[in-house]
């Protein structure tokens, strides 16, 4: 009984993070856990989530957020903050630091109206374009290498 359990779910996790795809839905996933990588929160669950809906590949999806997750953030904050501060026309030096300065006050200080329209959405527009972006570049290098290099995961 236990083996039989053990053997449908080794063959559900098989099923689940199979690699063994075209190379758009592969380079889609991994460009989908790039994008959610980069943005701030956490991207591993949503990765997996929208990879699942769009029928993507999720150990390309999972790999791409592994790959990202958190470290870019902070060092992608400053290009996010200069393009949400061109966005919003603002300037991404007070951008920074004004979230900083709210950061280290506390969560109630991001709940306000003021703070979310005049730092959070800048930032987040910012996180967005950068990282769709990047992820795009990736998605276009990993699609050309998989489809025209015939580079095989197995």
């Amino acid at each position: 009984m236990i083996r039989k359990t053990l053997n449908k779910l080794k063959k559900f996790l098989k099923k689940f993070f199979l690699i063994d795809d075209s190379p758009a839905k592969v380079a889609s996933g991994a460009a989908l856990g790039i994008f959610l990588g980069i943005i701030p929160g956490e991207g591993i669950l949503s990765t997996l989530f929208f990879a699942y809906i769009f029928r993507l590949n999720r150990l390309a999806a999972l790999a791409g957020v592994f790959a990202t997750n958190m470290w870019t953030t902070m060092i992608i904050s400053p290009l996010a903050a200069t393009v949400g501060g061109f966005v919003f026309h603002q300037n991404a030096h007070s951008l920074m630091a004004n979230f900083y300065r709210n950061y280290q006050l506390g969560i109630k200080s991001f709940l306000s109206v003021f703070v979310f329209f005049n730092l959070i959405l800048p930032l987040m527009v910012g996180f967005i374009i950068v990282a769709g972006i990047i992820a795009i570049i990736f998605y276009l290098i990993l699609y050309f290498l998989l489809k025209y290099k015939k580079i095989k995961f197995k």
